[in-house]
């Protein structure tokens, strides 16, 4: 698998992109709701099928070894 990097702007635009669908979600979902009041429609537990994995990719500059 190769390793993709992604630039800042990309991700602020992505970031805006999911904030403004949730935003836009949210608005609909509690606009005929009562306020103060939840209703929990269901609730369950995440299957976790694999394992967790995170690759670190380093920021230049200098490193926290040469502190």
């Amino acid at each position: 698998m190769k390793n993709r990097r992604i630039n800042g702007n990309a991700l602020e635009m992505i970031m805006r992109d999911v904030m403004q669908g949730m935003l836009c979600f949210t608005g609909e979902s509690c606009r005929d709701s009562e306020s103060g009041k939840m209703d929990i429609i269901a609730v369950e537990e995440a299957e976790n099928t694999t394992t967790q994995t995170a690759i670190v990719i380093p920021f230049p500059g200098k490193s926290r070894s040469s502190d």
